[in-house]
């Protein structure tokens, strides 16, 4: 759209906002007349007790929440929130139409690697893992990546200063709306910690790993916005936390789970319209994910450091096998308030 033109990426030609429409295919007779049953008979029926099942999980999920804090030992309240909120998150996937999801480990580097080269790394065989307090990075497309994220970890979600890089923890269901709002240009500052903080804190606490979106915004999948320099700050460093890389990918041929703007509730009964949903995940694999630890701060002296905000970019940009735009979360920001303005003042409704 012409009037959109501003938000197209000068560089690759992309723009990265508006909602992904799928190719235009011929198709005879039969397919036309099945998907036209499909797409205003049986898909709006299947929403329909889909987002009724949603619903229902959406209440016993607050009903459990409300049941764990009257537990009166942390970490059993803690032990119960991982375990029903997970359950829950992939229940809430499967009635989606997430049936099941491709998730494999990939290595980015050419030839076997040895048992040596691993130890030479300082990695057990254990340190795969996904620890509470370690870091998830990722791209970001949809509400989709917080449920799968949630089904899989329960991890600590966050929300990122774009001028400070400091931070604040946010619930699930804030980051489940956070698609359909406007990036916050600024945090208040008495909310704004320094990740280090909070990943300490998710650690002590056992309170699962720390999710970092460096996009800080969601894009529509069909390109990578700039990253913020979310490890140039030193008091963001914290030498124990394990950086672990995914890259989120949803193939479709009718409509997109990816979501980038608009109404999120008419979305999500859309969503629900489909057969099914696909959502494919890549994790790198462990020994090749940059480390804290080598950082200007932590290595030693006679060791070249590594830039962990370039290094990061330079991962996911292969392991999502996308381009990078010149756009940015602010550009986002800007994209939704003319957006909306153009939709006659509309605004999300969650």
């Amino acid at each position: 759209m012409e009037k959109f033109s501003k938000w197209r990426d000068s560089g690759t030609g992309i723009q990265p906002f508006l909602q992904p429409i799928p190719a235009r295919t011929q198709r005879g007779l039969l397919l036309s007349t099945f998907g036209l049953v499909k797409d205003y008979i049986v898909g709006p029926l299947l929403a329909g007790v889909r987002l009724t099942v949603v619903a229902a999980i959406a209440v016993v999920d607050c009903a459990t929440n409300a049941l764990g804090s009257l537990l009166v030992v942390p970490s059993v309240r803690r032990v119960w929130s991982r375990c029903t909120r997970s359950v829950l998150a992939g229940l809430a996937l499967f009635v989606l139409g997430f049936y099941w999801i491709d998730t494999k480990k990939v290595g980015l580097q050419k030839g076997r690697r040895t048992s040596k080269d691993v130890r030479q790394r300082g990695l057990k065989k254990n340190q795969g893992n996904v620890n509470s307090g370690d870091i998830i990075i990722a791209n970001h497309l949809s509400y989709i990546d917080v449920l799968y994220l949630v089904a899989k970890y329960n991890p600590v979600f966050i929300e990122i200063d774009n001028a400070t890089t400091y931070a604040r923890p946010v619930s699930m269901w804030s980051a489940l709306r956070s698609p359909a709002r406007q990036t916050p240009a600024l945090l208040q500052a008495k909310d704004a910690r320094p990740l280090k903080a909070i990943t300490e804190e998710a650690r002590v606490g056992c309170l699962g790993p720390v999710v970092v979106f460096p996009e800080n915004a969601t894009s529509n999948g069909r390109a990578l916005l700039q990253f913020l320099s979310v490890f140039e700050e030193v008091e963001n460093q914290d030498e124990k936390s394990a950086i672990h890389i995914m890259a989120l990918k949803y193939p479709f041929q009718s409509f997109s789970p990816a979501f980038s703007v608009g109404n999120q509730l008419a979305h999500l009964f859309r969503l629900g319209c489909q057969m099914y949903n696909s959502l494919i995940v890549r994790v790198l694999e462990q020994d090749e994910a940059p480390r804290i630890a080598d950082s200007a701060m932590f290595c030693d002296e006679d060791v070249e450091p590594v830039d962990l905000d370039e290094a990061v970019k330079a991962k996911l940009l292969q392991l999502s096998r996308l381009r990078m735009t010149k756009l940015t979360a602010m550009d986002k920001r800007d994209f939704l308030a003319f957006y909306y303005l153009r939709s006659k003042g509309y605004r999300p409704t969650i």
